[in-house]
């Protein structure tokens, strides 16, 4: 749903229209089956990844959050680069919805301060690394992402130093030969805590296109998790999770002990609808997020970091299953994609919602919101597990490439360095502030909540490369609340691994 109709429909005198409503997602599920159909895999083992012995994911060691007094600069030489103007790529996002924001990334380049932390933040940092390096940030948007970088390279068009690509691109755009192997930016260390070793995971054969980490928000926008409706858990006499997290102990029978009893038909008809209070409301990528914090994946990868379908393994099977449990029963839960009666962001605001699955960036769209709220992560299959898992996205989610056209490698991965190492110690914690700034979540308990979350983020490759369209067959289950996992499997499997076959091919060609 886009925030300006939600403002328009709140404003209204009682009519709601939400002829908008279901655009985002809508997007979500046919860009895919546009672009160019190649797919890829799952989480390879790196150096400073703690891996689940369970499920073949893998998560990033440390805490996002630590001393931030305690600086680290990167290892790079004294360069003067003489004014030159380093070059974002970047997509074009033609409207405002809950999971980006307003048409262009603000991670990127800000041409003054303002007073807005983000904004502010980047000025600052942009400011230091022309100061260091005798360069310009400068970022070019276009909504043609694999066109434009497909005809920047085919032409030998320098324009570009680096991009940004939204992760349901990223199959169109690694396969088809457009960006710098990571091994190839001799100043690039992805052992430094700037970046995210979770995008490691999108490797095939050892061969790595992509990075992540504090250069970027919209990664940490797209990751998923909880928001929960702090005055309906005191009216309700419910303990607040904080604690239940912190010991280990949120799981999704936890979460379903709860909310199976928030739900009410308020009016009295009989039937539970939009005007009702709800337990649970989640979307159709929703189940793909349980999956993930059960520790599961769609596409797993061997010791020679190839992928694989996974998700019918017995482990993930029973992760599906209880997600199915806590997601399908329609006395406490609802399913509100593409349903444009349900106005869940008003309906959670009238407290009415005692929980709901979100990418991070909506809550930035509640500012507006009277009563108090909290976040918590994605829930753990049971207490056994023993790390939460938060997925990214695997369309609303970004990750950062060279473009092959390239000038200058070592001026790219030097300023790509020096960005990300003072984007630590300013975007992220100015990122921090934005979220937690809002009047009903300055909390200590969300920020340590935030911690968990970011920290325990994983890219699913099964997810973004949607081997012969599984993620989105996946998501369809979910909206049609139908459990027939292994029939799906057994009707396409053939397909899913002719897929894997392709990406496998093009990846062992590149170098």
């Amino acid at each position: 749903m886009l925030y300006n109709d939600y403002q328009s429909i709140k404003k209204s005198e009682g009519e709601i229209v939400m002829k908008k409503f279901a655009l985002p997602i809508l997007i979500c599920i046919i860009i895919p089956n546009i672009l160019f159909s190649c797919k890829s895999g799952e989480i390879a083992a790196n150096d400073g990844i703690d891996k689940n012995p369970d499920s073949n994911i893998e998560i990033q060691k440390g805490d996002k959050q630590e001393n931030q007094k305690e600086r680290l600069d990167p290892d790079l030489p004294e360069k003067d680069f003489g004014g030159y103007n380093f070059t974002f790529f970047a997509h074009r996002i033609d409207y405002i919805g809950d999971w980006v924001g307003d048409g262009d990334p603000r991670e990127l380049v800000s041409e003054e301060e303002n007073g807005e932390p983000i904004n502010d933040m980047v000025y600052k940092r942009n400011l230091a690394i022309k100061e260091k390096y005798n360069v310009n940030i400068e970022m070019k948007t276009n909504s043609d992402d694999i066109g434009t970088l497909r005809k920047a390279v085919s032409s030998g068009d320098n324009s570009y130093d680096a991009a940004v690509i939204f992760n349901n691109l990223v199959p169109g755009t690694v396969t088809n030969g457009l960006l710098v192997n990571v091994e190839n930016l001799p100043y690039i260390d992805l052992n430094k805590p700037w970046w995210d070793p979770a995008a490691k995971s999108m490797s095939v054969a050892n061969q790595n296109f992509l990075m992540a980490g504090d250069l970027l928000i919209l990664d940490n926008e797209a990751t998923t998790g909880l928001l929960f409706n702090k005055d309906m858990m005191v009216d309700f006499a419910i303990e607040l999770p904080y604690q239940t997290v912190k010991e280990g102990k949120w799981t999704m029978d936890a979460l379903n002990g709860i909310v199976k009893g928030a739900a009410m038909d308020l009016n009295g008809d009989g039937i539970m609808g939009p005007e009702d209070r709800w337990g649970f409301v989640v979307s159709t990528d929703t189940l793909h997020a349980l999956l993930v914090s059960g520790g599961g994946t769609l596409a797993a990868k061997d010791k020679d970091d190839l992928p694989y379908m996974d998700f019918t393994s017995p482990k993930n099977l029973s992760i599906i299953e209880k997600a199915m449990d806590l997601m399908y029963n329609p006395e406490y839960a609802v399913n509100v994609h593409g349903k444009e009666e349900y106005n869940y962001p008003m309906i959670f605001e009238e407290n009415r919602i005692l929980y709901i699955w979100i990418r991070m960036r909506a809550i930035e769209f509640l500012r507006g919101m009277e009563s108090n709220f909290g976040i918590v992560p994605m829930p753990k299959y049971d207490e056994a597990q023993e790390k939460y898992y938060s997925v990214v996205n695997p369309y609303t989610g970004v990750m950062l490439g060279v473009p092959k056209s390239a000038e200058d490698l070592e001026r790219a991965s030097i300023i790509l360095e020096a960005l990300s190492a003072e984007s630590r110690y300013t975007l992220q914690p100015a990122y921090y502030e934005t979220v937690l700034q809002r009047k009903y979540t300055r909390d200590e308990e969300s920020g340590e909540m935030l911690d968990i979350i970011f920290n325990s983020r994983i890219y699913d490759i099964g997810g973004v490369y949607s081997f012969g369209n599984v993620f989105i067959d996946f998501i369809e289950l979910s909206r049609k609340n139908n459990r027939n996992v292994m029939s799906y499997y057994e009707k396409n499997i053939g397909k899913m691994e002719n897929a894997i076959d392709k990406v496998v091919e093009i990846f062992k060609s590149m170098d």
